[in-house]
């Protein structure tokens, strides 16, 4: 039980002195599935590794949510409204491993790459409702670290942050329409998503 403080210092601190280190213990060639789950999403990716340090990194993200608000008088139950949204985004950059030689049971990340995806929302009321739609295309980048709990496995934790153009339309339940576009900056650098890793 002594090792796991030892363990998160490990990956949340991420010590210079990982980073500055050129071996790991992945090869060429090898593959490996990355699940990862936080407070704002969840995403399933693939890993390609084009030599020990060097990696290709494809992620799909999704998430969504839904309500609705029931009310309720001496009539009995009535309809109140709803709020419901959903989107995706596929990431695809290239990551960077450095570790401490082939034998390294922690080993370090970082990724820079590519963004785009597509999302939805919908609200409605008694009397109005409103939906929009859209898409996303921007950049990413992340810096993360695993522990190798086998050489087919590894858990660790990833703080990411990302930047992108957004342009959808809204359309209301009376006619109108509107456009809408923004540059978002946003990060999960304070709330770091869990990552587990299946090596091949």
């Amino acid at each position: 039980m002594t090792r796991f403080p030892t363990l998160f210092a490990a990956l949340l601190l991420l010590p210079r002195t990982v980073f500055g280190q050129d071996s790991t213990p992945f090869h060429k060639g090898q593959w490996a599935a990355q699940f990862q789950a936080g407070t704002a999403f969840s995403s399933l990716g693939f890993i390609k590794f084009r030599s020990p340090t060097h990696a290709l990194v494809l992620d799909v993200h999704v998430g969504g949510a839904h309500s609705e608000d029931l009310r309720t008088d001496s009539t009995g139950d009535h309809f109140g409204g709803l709020n419901s949204n959903a989107s995706a985004q596929v990431r695809f950059g290239w990551r960077r491993y450095s570790g401490d030689g082939t034998a390294a049971k922690v080993v370090s990340h970082y990724s820079l790459g590519a963004l785009a995806g597509l999302f939805h929302s919908a609200t409605r009321f008694p009397t109005s409702s409103q939906q929009s739609n859209g898409w996303t295309a921007g950049a990413f980048g992340d810096i993360g670290g695993t522990y190798l709990v086998t050489s087919k496995f590894g858990i660790g934790a990833l703080a990411t942050a990302s930047l992108f153009y957004q342009n959808g339309v809204t359309k209301g339940s009376s006619g109108t329409k509107f456009r809408f576009r923004d540059w978002t900056i946003g990060g999960s650098a304070v709330n770091a998503s869990l990552v587990a890793t299946v090596y091949f």
